[in-house]
């Protein structure tokens, strides 16, 4: 009799379920399977289903243009979009917005460029202008009216920094290369200098008011800072580093 042939012994192919959704899933949720399956064998082929694993989840896929910015902010959330394409979004949100824009009103009272801006802090249309000339204009661009017009030094008087007065918004707050930082109002008056350097080569440039702690604090060309009450009295005069 011939003997019996052995059944020949095949060797089980393994097979890695991964779930559809893989790409849903974090990478936190997703690292104990993965860790299985480096401890199932060390060979090449159980290396590479680890390594294809994770490369799935290596990092955010870069996402086509999305016009919804709440939409590529939430894929962003998810990580299913890079922060360049974020970036991407939001220039193409921003530029898709500037369609719309139009020019409401012009105007054109001065002879130099404007230099400093200030919005009314409760009338939304009303907006002061500060020129190279020294020039301040008080516009209320939701009326017909002239706007009020103060006269400037002209050459050398620029205005670098215009605040209202928080307390008092018939006033306001102005820093120039004349060499003052001061309180005035809109008929022209000074009511009161906080800072003056009293030299022409040293003059100030910067300018910002608290209105919760009523302070005011101004800088000037040289690198001092002064910090003064709303009384005008001087706090703090901090120079800074040169170069700074």
């Amino acid at each position: 009799m011939a003997p019996k042939k052995r059944p020949e012994t095949q060797k089980t192919s393994e097979i890695v379920l991964r779930p559809r959704n893989m790409r849903s899933r974090s990478p936190r949720e997703l690292e104990p399977e993965a860790k299985k399956l480096c401890a199932k064998g060390s060979g090449p082929s159980r290396r590479c289903d680890s390594d294809c694993l994770w490369a799935g989840l290596a990092g955010p896929q870069i996402l086509p243009p999305c016009r919804s910015i709440v939409r590529t902010l939430h894929q962003h959330k998810l990580g299913r979009a890079s922060w360049p394409s974020v970036q991407q979004g939001l220039q193409q949100s921003f530029l898709h917005t500037l369609d719309s824009y139009r020019i409401l009103q012009k105007a054109a009272p001065f002879d130099r460029r404007a230099t400093s801006l200030a919005w009314h802090p409760t009338h939304p249309s009303t907006v002061a202008v500060g020129s190279k000339g020294g020039d301040i204009m008080l516009w209320n661009f939701g009326i017909k009216d002239k706007p009020t017009f103060i006269k400037g030094i002209g050459a050398g008087g620029s205005i670098t920094g215009l605040k209202f007065n928080p307390l008092n918004t018939n006033q306001f707050y102005a820093s120039s290369m004349e060499g003052t930082t001061r309180l005035q109002d809109f008929k022209g008056n000074i009511l009161r200098v906080f800072a003056s350097s009293d030299t022409i080569n040293i003059w100030f440039c910067s300018l910002d008011v608290s209105a919760s702690s009523r302070m005011v604090v101004t800088g000037d060309n040289v690198g001092n800072v002064i910090l003064l009450n709303m009384d005008g009295k001087e706090l703090v005069s901090v120079p800074m580093e040169p170069g700074s």
